[in-house]
């Protein structure tokens, strides 16, 4: 089976458009990005309403949606040396299935749910099983579940009564994308959105937990993650996105290219053998999988409690 990508790096179409080069994703500069191309090259729908209305793609049969939106919690707090977290992040992935994979799974794992569980099968009306031990989130995404290139909707145009409500209902949120770059290290985390101490905390997780570059940039674990530069088309700062349609109108945004996506499974070649085979082989999975959950989750917590850690410095 073939995934295809939400972005494809394509000098052709972005000397036509006049696209801005984006050296902090491709590695050098010599490629630019055309933000809204699927696959093919073209955007089949401008909006998640146009694609629920089209009589070419069935919910059920040809995509589905999952999510999970809680009742806005009320805080307290009357003690004079500690204050808890804020717990109001949601975690989407709006191309998840066969249109970016993995990110539904690592939606559901970083939002504290079972990512395992079949959702036609096994799960059917009932919600998937919160991980003991984890924060459970409000989340979101959208799933092609067969031909999934022509069903991308751009994350500016999201116009799903769930994804806003979801994002509207929480402070802040973290959505999960990928991308193939056609040059520079294989590995690659670009961190966009408009929220910049999340982004700064999760580039800070992200060192934490080893994802970092290594000496030789072909080395296994080598990960090299950067903070997308102003002005780039996909540095995910448009409040149209819907990671910033939160209640301070700012989210962060993870692009996560397709070779580290593919470290952290098993097997790769369908969504069944991906929901079994997260974080399991003896190629490092476990420390992609494990360490890239666990990262944002603790960016996450670090953000709830006001906090701002500065990211390393570039080479760290």
């Amino acid at each position: 089976m073939t995934f295809t990508t939400r972005r494809k790096i394509l000098a052709s179409v972005a000397a036509a458009a006049a696209l801005p080069l984006v050296n902090d994703l491709t590695g050098n500069g010599s490629q630019a990005v055309a933000e809204d191309s699927t696959g093919s090259g073209t955007v089949e729908f401008s909006s998640n309403t146009a694609l629920y209305s089209s009589s070419a793609f069935k919910e059920g049969e040809d995509w589905m949606r999952r999510f999970q939106c809680s009742p806005r919690p009320g805080f307290a707090d009357n003690l004079r040396n500690t204050t808890g977290p804020i717990r109001s992040t949601a975690v989407i992935a709006p191309h998840g299935g066969s249109i970016e994979a993995g990110t539904s799974e690592l939606c559901l794992a970083i939002a504290g749910y079972d990512h395992s569980a079949d959702p036609v099968t096994e799960l059917q009306d009932k919600l998937p099983a919160a991980v003991p031990g984890a924060v459970q989130r409000d989340y979101w995404m959208f799933e092609a579940l067969r031909n999934g290139g022509p069903q991308h909707v751009t994350s500016t145009h999201c116009d799903d009564p769930a994804a806003l409500a979801v994002c509207a209902n929480n402070l802040y949120a973290v959505s999960l994308h990928g991308f193939s770059p056609d040059e520079g290290p294989a590995k690659q985390i670009l961190i966009g959105g408009r929220d910049q101490r999340l982004m700064h905390n999760l580039a800070w997780a992200f060192d934490k937990y080893g994802f970092k570059p290594g000496n030789d940039t072909s080395a296994p674990l080598s990960v090299t993650v950067t903070i997308a530069a102003p002005n780039t088309r996909i540095n995910g700062d448009d409040p149209a996105n819907i990671v910033n349609r939160t209640r301070t109108g700012a989210g962060a945004q993870l692009e996560i290219s397709t070779e580290l996506r593919k470290a952290m499974f098993l097997s790769w070649d369908s969504a069944a053998n991906r929901r079994s085979g997260a974080g399991k082989g003896d190629q490092n999975q476990a420390h992609f999988w494990n360490g890239f959950v666990s990262a944002v989750r603790e960016a996450m917590h670090v953000h709830e409690l006001g906090l701002a850690n500065a990211e390393p410095p570039t080479g760290a």
